[in-house]
């Protein structure tokens, strides 16, 4: 969940650091997988949507962009040659391996028949070379830029909107996906995924309807902790890449190399990982039912009905 606005300024440092088809790629891979995920979600959670789960139920379009929090972050620091560096750190550590390989072996290189004329005597040229991509590699601003993007505690990627009778829809920020794909090192295509599992998660818990028909109240699903809403959103994203993984590896890839990116209520669902996995999503529906019937929801509360969810399943007349 977030607000964003449309910001120039962010958009001209990073727009010329992405791939010129990245939008294209966001929108036909959202389009591809958008009534699969809502298929998954609908299984894993048990939820229904209240027009019938059709494919426009919690409308999704592809916008330009960055929410707030990334866009003054970007102002903060208006020099593309640091967020060329930032983004292409992936490119940059795949040259350090190699020139440290290269430079192990060099021995053997030097005795190689076969060697081009041009990498003869190159020793020197090859340390050199490591130590200039070692230096940029650990510019220090540039770490302390992602830790400060790992810092914001609210979705970068994408939003779900929602208001007080008014319905609610996603947006997915093609700019800040393709960006993140390049600093995490995954495909744009598995990371639009991703978000869009995260975002329809927040839909789904928030609005689908439970065999008695209830949703979550407005007020109560905005007032609670973001690490129950996160939590949720994240839990079931997890999940259902993992799902999905089977037949796309890359998106169980793209949900844990963009979890290392993240902190908070981002993470608040590992600690409900633990245990028996064949339980744990038994265990959480189960939990968010209770919890949508209570309205608000704070965290310590919420550990509490997990407790006892999963105290529930165990016992002798239980479920499991």
């Amino acid at each position: 969940m977030n607000d964003n606005f449309l910001h120039d300024p962010a958009t001209e440092i990073i727009k010329p650091l992405v791939p010129p088809d990245a939008e294209e790629r966001v929108n036909r891979s959202f389009k591809q997988w958008n009534q699969i995920v809502r298929d998954h979600i609908r299984t894993e959670t048990g939820l229904k949507l209240s027009d019938g789960d059709s494919r426009n139920a919690i409308p999704v379009r592809v916008v330009d962009g960055f929410p707030v929090e990334l866009a003054q972050l970007i102002d903060q620091y208006r020099d593309p040659v640091m967020w060329r560096l930032i983004i292409g750190q992936p490119k940059l550590g795949g040259l350090i391996e190699g020139l440290k390989f290269l430079l192990r072996e060099w021995d053997q290189f030097e005795q190689w028949r076969s060697l081009p004329e041009l990498a003869k005597n190159g020793h020197s040229v090859l340390h050199q070379a490591l130590q200039i991509a070692t230096s940029l590699q650990q510019v220090a601003l540039a770490d302390k830029v992602v830790q400060q993007i790992k810092g914001i505690h609210k979705d970068i990627l994408g939003v779900y909107r929602f208001s007080a009778g008014q319905g609610s829809s996603i947006e997915l920020f093609w700019l800040p996906i393709a960006m993140v794909a390049a600093m995490i090192d995954v495909t744009i295509e598995d990371l639009t995924v991703v978000v869009l599992i995260h975002e329809l998660a927040h839909g789904y818990t928030h609005m689908g309807r439970d065999i008695d028909g209830t949703t979550w109240d407005y007020h109560g699903f905005r007032n609670s902790d973001l690490g129950v809403v996160e939590g949720l959103a994240q839990f079931y994203t997890e999940v259902i890449s993992e799902r999905l993984s089977v037949r796309t590896p890359g998106l169980l890839k793209a949900y844990q190399e963009l979890l290392k990116l993240q902190s908070g209520p981002y993470l608040a669902h590992q600690d409900w990982m633990k245990g028996d996995k064949r339980q744990i999503g038994e265990t959480v529906r189960f939990t968010l039912i209770a919890a949508r019937g209570q309205k608000s929801v704070g965290y310590q509360h919420w550990q509490q009905l997990i407790a006892d969810t999963r105290k529930n399943l165990t016992k002798p007349n239980g479920r499991s």
